[in-house]
């Protein structure tokens, strides 16, 4: 899943397994959101657990469905 820092503009991507760890977390502290460092200017990125459900498959442990 690729996600753009809204201050510089920079792309970067995350990889399914840390998508899939970091929806394990959300989950048990009920989190709507998840938050990125972007690797160029080290601003916050907001990043929807509902948008990172639709990138990990179904059948990786903390997808939740």
């Amino acid at each position: 899943m690729q996600v753009r820092c809204q201050r510089c503009g920079w792309s970067l991507n995350l990889g399914r397994e840390w998508m899939a760890a970091s929806l394990q977390e959300a989950d048990e502290k009920k989190l709507k959101y998840c938050q990125v460092e972007c690797g160029k200017c080290r601003h916050n990125i907001k990043v929807p657990i509902k948008q990172m459900r639709r990138f990990v498959p179904r059948s990786t442990p903390g997808s939740g469905r």
